[in-house]
């Protein structure tokens, strides 16, 4: 009795462990295939110009399936004038520069698990 009830413990924390283990990798891959989609998504911003981003970049929960999973991307393209070369009105390169931010969500547009963000200028180029 008291060994089947070890072994019954061992088998226990034993599936857990490969629950665990399974979970974890599954979660690796969704990261993977989120960034690789994410830098996609930059190099279109890339291609588009900085003249085109605020007009044609924004997508807000954009129904994607990766992999056999659901997932959605949102792009947020956000005008910044900062304060190197004055504020509006005096300042005329308005806006100097845009933010581009990237979010992958799984399974609901609401978890969103990785983002990234980018900002992009006339002179500066771009710059993660």
């Amino acid at each position: 009795m008291v060994s089947a009830t070890l072994l019954a413990i061992i088998v226990l924390g034993t599936m857990q462990y490969f629950t665990l283990s399974r979970w974890q990798v599954e979660k690796g891959i969704r990261s993977q295939l989120a960034w690789a989609n994410m830098a996609s998504r930059m190099e279109k911003a890339i291609d588009l110009g900085y003249s085109s981003l605020q007009d044609s970049l924004p997508e807000t929960s954009v129904p994607l399936t990766l992999n056999g999973i659901q997932g959605y991307r949102t792009t947020i393209v956000t005008a910044v004038d900062d304060s190197s070369d004055g504020y509006a009105p005096t300042d005329t390169s308005i806006p100097d520069y845009f933010d581009v931010t990237v979010k992958f969500a799984w399974f609901t547009p609401d978890n969103v698990t990785d983002s990234l963000s980018c900002s992009f200028s006339e002179e500066r180029s771009w710059t993660y």
